[in-house]
């Protein structure tokens, strides 16, 4: 499951890159679901790591997203 899921994080990855060089215009909304695909990786990897180690600043982005979800579903909902 993490080899599969760092291939899907490097193609995305590729494709972001290649449509910044290109100086493609691309929507807002492509790129939060782009961004937001490679957040949730290192939050997955992150709270693996914490499982692991134990240190507490491990939990440092994963508790970092949840605050920009709830942000982000509390001004979705409100405008």
């Amino acid at each position: 499951m993490t080899k599969l899921r760092h291939i899907i994080v490097g193609i995305i990855t590729l494709i972001y890159l290649m449509l910044f060089l290109s100086k493609v215009e691309i929507s807002h909304g492509i790129f939060t679901v782009l961004l937001s695909i490679i957040l949730l990786n290192q939050v997955i990897d992150e709270w693996n790591v914490y499982k692991e180690t134990a240190k507490k600043i491990h939990l440092l982005i994963p508790i970092t997203f949840l605050v920009i979800i709830i942000i982000f579903l509390v001004s979705y909902i409100l405008f």
